[in-house]
């Protein structure tokens, strides 16, 4: 009797140690386990966009933005790039306003009309460089068609939904000038700003 208690208590002992090198490894699963939710946790608030940052990534694209002279109007300045002898610079209207803007009046039926007046500014050489012009004595920029409404023409509109571009040539200045003012019509010069490649 005694060594059936004997045997009994070693399979006992015996089964408690399995227990107790089987809770060994959960105490190291435990430790790896910290890790391995702080990953899903990183991945996921890497994942999770910050509140606005929609916002942010759009405005962040614009090399600088101002107030166009319409209110509720933006203007950003999108590009700003040298290739060989010509500066192309790219602009966007942007407004919030959900009924639109009518940038230019259907009297207006000059399609060169948002970019015709737009030059640049050497401000190290005093000189002013205008918007190029093809053979025919048109500007080398975008064309802006009136929009329709109905059967009524009602001439260049910018909409919450539909920003509306723009991009005019210029000649370039010498290779030394790396920084441009530039002048759209309706808005504030855009001061010191880098020529891209």
């Amino acid at each position: 009797m005694t060594l059936t208690l004997l045997i009994s208590l070693i399979g006992l002992f015996g089964a408690g140690c399995g227990g107790a090198s089987s809770a060994d490894p959960s105490d190291s699963t435990d430790s790896s386990d910290q890790p391995s939710d702080a990953a899903p946790t990183g991945a996921a608030a890497a994942a999770d966009p910050i509140p606005g940052s929609e916002e942010l990534t759009a405005e962040a694209s614009a090399l600088a933005v101002a107030e166009y002279e319409i209110a509720g109007v933006e203007v950003d300045l999108l590009e700003v790039s040298r290739n060989g002898d010509a500066i192309t610079v790219h602009w966007q209207y942007r407004t919030d306003l959900e009924d639109g803007v009518t940038l230019r009046d259907d009297d207006d039926d000059d399609p060169y009309a948002l970019t015709r007046g737009a030059y640049l500014l050497d401000e190290t050489h005093q000189k002013k460089y205008l918007v190029l012009e093809d053979d025919a004595g048109r500007p080398v920029a975008t064309e802006h068609a009136h929009d329709t409404n109905d059967t009524n023409d009602a001439g260049v509109v910018v909409r919450a939904d539909a920003p509306l571009t723009a991009w005019a040539k210029f000649p370039a200045p010498p290779d030394d000038v790396e920084q441009i003012a530039i002048h759209l019509p309706g808005v504030d010069p855009f001061e010191a700003v880098v020529i891209g490649q």
